[in-house]
């Protein structure tokens, strides 16, 4: 899928520097750019005739669509030479201007490649593109999750529009203005929420406390937030570091964030890596990265569209020396998977959650003539056991739906035995760390308080609670004399020692 980053879900792997280029000297160069760099480099080995069909096919239904026209496309017309003749023919009857007519061409090629991360991006469109994976944004400050078939606002970043608005965690996005994002793939819900710094959009959300729509207009700003974030639990001597996107700084903060943990705590007894909604980013951050968990190893296999297969090593780093544990979504995507995969199959991480996205290939940006840039699948990748990723994903050591529940499994498994759980402003507070999760820890219900049955169940190491919505809490607190529950000042704790 990122990604976009956090932000989107879709990722590239590999990255290549945009140089300034001069303008196009014929009207159809950057499609025949793009025509050449697909037939020449992209993974599927597409042939001429499918790309050429897909151009016409689509500029067709464009000129339908805006002026009624009808271009009839001919199976005959299968190289680029008939390509172009096409173009320049139809453009003159539909009077066309010269870039619309070559994003049409270009999206009409890509289409027909089955590949979502092949994307051609406009100069706007790169930079924010560019800007996505390396955490750098305008818009509203909200992060997003897909559950149940739905967009949920999962986090609300603090000194946001969003921060002032009236949305809450756990809303529904279901549209921005009068557009409909029922349905809708996280790309697609990006692509819709963008907009220039200062420009404002309305969006409903339904929100399920209160079982009705509500219409907010916020304006959109421009942010920067960290790449990775961490500090220590409250029990234990084990250490958090969360890492949202995999840009340029991305290794540099999570070797500071190691550093830093370190010396609050000698020593580490664990770590828990946080990728959850991570969608990728930079092939030498994930490099670098491992090198701070391991001193050399391979980090993975490469091949690209003729079978021949790459290593790419890991050299001059240093073992962590801890056992970590990483934490792992549908989110979790590209490069946060090339990590996972890498550090498991060299037995220094076990993984806890549910399973990733499964994208297992690397792309590079090329640019293009008139500044524009093209985003092309080269490479697939697999781990260092050759474990396939694309389209299959990892699956989890320790499978866990719950958000909640996937940190205290996580804990247990780094042998935690004393625990704190608590709600404070909507976030679950396991061992003095807050986590943005949808669902509350604790209901309050006319029988008496509840909690979230699969956080119980994990806390407790007890499957015989189940992992359905809630539970409620008094029998529990009878049954395990070491389970403590109180309230004060309108917040519920729990504490336990196993």
């Amino acid at each position: 899928m990122k990604r976009f980053s956090q932000w989107a879900v879709a990722a590239v792997l590999l990255l290549t520097t945009v140089l300034p280029v001069q303008a196009a000297e014929y009207p159809f160069e950057e499609t025949e750019e793009v025509f050449q760099h697909v037939m020449q480099s992209h993974l599927s080995k597409p042939v001429a005739k499918q790309l050429v069909k897909g151009a016409l096919e689509v500029v067709s239904e464009q000129a339908n669509q805006k002026k009624q026209l009808q271009f009839k496309v001919s199976e005959e017309d299968d190289t680029w030479d008939e390509l172009e003749l096409r173009l320049v023919e139809w453009q003159k009857k539909g009077g066309f201007d010269t870039p619309t007519m070559n994003t049409w061409a270009i999206d009409g090629m890509l289409s027909t490649l089955d590949d979502p991360h092949s994307v051609f991006f406009t100069q706007d469109e790169l930079r924010l593109f560019q800007s996505d994976v390396e955490n750098q944004f305008v818009g509203f400050g909200f992060r997003l999750r897909r559950q149940n078939d739905h967009i949920i606002i999962r986090e609300i970043v603090p000194n946001s529009p969003a921060a002032a608005s009236p949305l809450q965690r756990g809303d529904q996005l279901i549209k921005v203005n009068e557009t409909s994002l029922v349905g809708k793939s996280f790309e697609e819900a990006y692509a819709y929420l963008r907009g220039n710094e200062g420009t404002e959009a309305v969006l409903t959300v339904y929100r399920p406390s209160d079982k009705r729509e509500h219409q907010i207009k916020l304006k959109r700003a421009s942010m920067t937030l960290p790449e990775a974030e961490g500090q220590m639990f409250s029990k234990g001597a084990v250490g958090y570091i969360s890492l949202e996107t995999f840009g340029s700084e991305g290794a540099i903060q999570v070797r500071d964030k190691l550093a830093e943990l370190s010396r609050v705590q000698k020593p580490l007894s664990g770590l828990v890596l946080d990728l959850r909604d991570n969608g990728g980013g930079y092939l030498s951050t994930a490099r670098d990265i491992a090198s701070l968990f391991m001193e050399e190893g391979l980090l993975m296999y490469t091949t690209n569209r003729n079978g021949v297969e790459v290593e790419t090593w890991v050299r001059n780093g240093q073992d962590i020396g801890i056992p970590v544990r990483i934490l792992v979504n549908g989110g979790t995507a590209s490069a946060s998977e090339l990590l996972s995969g890498a550090l498991r199959d060299h037995g220094i991480a076990k993984l806890v959650g549910t399973k990733t996205f499964g994208k297992g290939s690397a792309q590079q940006v090329i640019p293009l003539s008139d500044g524009d840039a093209l985003k092309l699948t080269l490479n697939e990748y697999f781990t260092p056991k050759h474990t396939v990723v694309n389209h299959v994903g990892l699956q989890p050591d320790m499978v866990v739906e719950d958000y909640g529940a996937q940190v205290v499994e996580a804990l247990h498994s780094l042998n935690v035995n004393t625990w704190e759980l608590s709600d404070a402003e909507g976030d679950t507070v396991i061992n003095g760390i807050p986590f943005p999760t949808v669902d509350p820890l604790f209901k309050q219900t006319p029988q008496g308080l509840q909690i979230r049955a699969a956080v119980l169940s994990h806390l407790l190491d007890d499957p015989s609670i189940g992992e359905k919505d809630y539970v409620a809490l008094a029998p529990y607190l009878k049954k395990y004399p070491a389970l403590k529950q109180q309230t004060k000042n309108g917040i519920n704790t729990l504490t336990f020692t196993s």
